[in-house]
């Protein structure tokens, strides 16, 4: 028999084992790194808790009916402190449910050693008695590590899962806890994920809901929207997640033909490129085009304002929910039903998903029809204009 050789797929997985070798000889070297940290660093033990949680906004935000449930259980002389990524501590400040905040940049923590080290010192500094890890996904060289040079007496965290990780690098890692929380191997949603960490440190009272943020303050009268709007999110954690700019600007001009509201395109450093294409396309209706213009707070703050938001698959969806503020949600397949849909079991304002099911979904983003992460996968792509609008319609007449 005659095997056909595919050169395309021969290529994607030459790149893929490269890329997985490098980051292997970079784990190596900051496990070296941190174990030099330890040698010559002091510890001085206090009663202090530190809970670690570094993932991204969205991850963040579906975290938090756990985390207060977390903090109300480890609170004694005082709450405890939190590591979290660097782009969700103005969140965390806001919602005081931490005695300190140590917002970490992730990118420097792995590549800039002078950095890694003043992070590591401050980290080790506090001295805690206990560390807690709740992530699921856990990561080797950012979250285990930082569990690992505290040194603290009591390091608990997830059994996890290999999503961000490698059968190795966890089984090293694993030995740096003493105690790791069993999780349930199917398919859970976050919330669930959450809820269930919780309930195996014995706090039964926690109950999986949709994140509730407060009012966090009032925008200054260069960010506040005077009339009704919604809210374009087009950016993604990456560009094969991301649905057409062309797409985005035919929906913002049904909504804004039918329903007369005022667009504004809401996004990041990394979205300033699409900010600026989405408006160019239908720059004669206006939009309000704020892309690295808000703090997280006002941005969350922006869009509890709107009467609706549409959006990538983003923490963007996560905040509408936590504000009240209906959303409708591009959805690829590479990781559903972990974060989107949300469980039809919980109550709440959530958010609507758009989706062309196929057999590959839960694929984690290894796509079989596609090998090129610069362009839409065809699970993205293939999502019509009129069926996001219909939705939206449907969303608004109820």
């Amino acid at each position: 028999m005659k095997i056909k050789f595919n050169k395309n797929n021969f290529n994607l997985n030459y790149k893929y084992y490269i890329k997985e070798s490098i980051l292997y000889l970079r784990d190596l070297f900051l496990w070296g790194f941190d174990s030099f940290f330890i040698i010559f660093s002091k510890f001085e033990k206090s009663n202090s808790v530190i809970i670690v949680r570094v993932d991204n906004i969205g991850d963040f935000v579906l975290w938090l009916p756990s985390a207060e449930k977390l903090c109300a259980r480890y609170t004694k002389e005082k709450k405890p402190i939190l590591v979290c990524n660097k782009s969700c501590a103005d969140l965390a400040v806001s919602i005081n449910y931490f005695s300190k905040i140590v917002g970490i940049d992730l990118k420097k923590f792995s590549r800039n050693l002078w950095y890694r080290w003043h992070t590591l010192h401050d980290i080790s500094d506090l001295g805690p008695g206990t560390i807690i890890h709740p992530s699921y996904s856990r990561v080797f060289s950012t979250g285990d590590s930082i569990v690992r040079v505290s040194c603290a007496n009591e390091r608990i965290g997830s059994v996890g899962d290999l999503s961000n990780t490698s059968f190795v690098r966890r089984s090293i890692s694993n030995h740096w806890y003493t105690r790791l929380v069993p999780a349930s191997s199917s398919n859970l949603m976050e919330l669930e994920r959450n809820t269930e960490f919780t309930h195996e440190l014995g706090i039964i009272d926690s109950q999986m809901s949709i994140p509730k943020i407060p009012k966090l303050l009032k925008l200054s009268p260069s960010k506040q929207i005077y009339q009704d709007s919604f809210v374009l999110f087009p950016g993604a954690s990456a560009s094969f997640k991301s649905w057409p700019i062309e797409a985005f600007a035919k929906v913002a001009i049904k909504i804004i033909e039918k329903y007369h509201w005022k667009p504004v395109i809401l996004g990041g450093f990394n979205e300033i490129s699409l900010g600026h294409q989405l408006e160019e396309r239908f720059i004669e209706y206006s939009p309000i085009n704020l892309v690295n213009k808000t703090t997280l707070t006002e941005l969350v703050e922006i869009i509890r304002l709107a009467h609706i938001l549409v959006s990538n698959d983003t923490s963007a969806v996560h905040i509408a929910a936590s504000v009240n503020t209906q959303s409708v949600c591009i959805l690829g397949g590479g990781h559903y039903g972990r974060f989107l849909p949300y469980p039809d079991s919980i109550e709440g304002t959530k958010p609507v998903s758009v989706v062309n099911r196929m057999e590959c979904f839960g694929c984690n983003w290894h796509c079989k029809f596609s090998n090129d992460p610069s362009l839409p996968y065809p699970c993205i792509s293939s999502i019509e204009v009129d069926r996001v609008f219909e939705t939206i319609e449907n969303i608004i007449k109820y």
